[in-house]
């Protein structure tokens, strides 16, 4: 009787702390202020933001060819194979729920800066969320084997204060691409800036 009720007690005891964590992981402890659906597609991402002006758009690994035109040709800032042509742009200290799914087959979108690993299944939505508390890029990859061209479908997150977020979501919503420059544009200024006064 020792033997079979004092294991089951001591894993009681790690069970319940451990479904606690569990649970708390996938609620976030404040209501997400923006949510964003993300599509795994053969070999790129699909974006939709989920706000009163819809605003969707496909982001794809930058080429080397384009990144002259795409303003991308620091390679410390925009590394090769994890450089996209339109990153996810998100607020600073805000709760952003995602949504993800894939439209063939199954994919993962992971964030490792974020903690953020979540299955992309076709005909699921799966749901987690993340709140980045510091400006900045973060890359991430699909890290489920996809294809062919698994390897060539990065996912980037740019991190910006909420004025740049805003004035980015009123830009993107006509022209993502002058949107996406203009932001570039500021955060640059501002590096620039930075550096002269040290």
């Amino acid at each position: 009787m020792i033997w079979t009720v004092g294991p089951v007690v001591v894993l009681l005891f790690l069970a319940v702390p451990s479904f606690q964590l569990l649970t708390a992981q996938y609620n976030p402890p404040e209501e997400p202020t923006l949510t964003i659906k993300a599509t795994g597609v053969q070999w790129s991402w699909d974006y939709e933001y989920q706000l009163e002006t819809p605003l969707s758009f496909s982001s794809f690994m930058l080429q080397e060819g384009d990144r002259a035109a795409a303003g991308k040709e620091d390679k410390a800032t925009y590394p090769r194979l994890l450089a996209v042509d339109n990153e996810v742009v998100v607020p600073a200290n805000t709760t952003v729920r995602l949504l993800v799914t894939a439209s063939d087959v199954i994919h993962a979108f992971a964030m490792p800066a974020f903690g953020v690993k979540v299955d992309a299944v076709p005909g699921r939505i799966n749901e987690t969320w993340f709140k980045a508390e510091r400006e900045g890029l973060y890359y991430g990859q699909c890290s489920e084997l996809c294809g062919k061209d698994h390897a060539f479908m990065p996912i980037a997150i740019r991190v910006v204060d909420q004025a740049k977020y805003d004035s980015w979501v009123a830009a993107a919503a006509t022209d993502l691409g002058a949107a996406n420059r203009a932001l570039m544009a500021s955060i640059d200024n501002e590096t620039k800036v930075a550096v002269a006064g040290n």
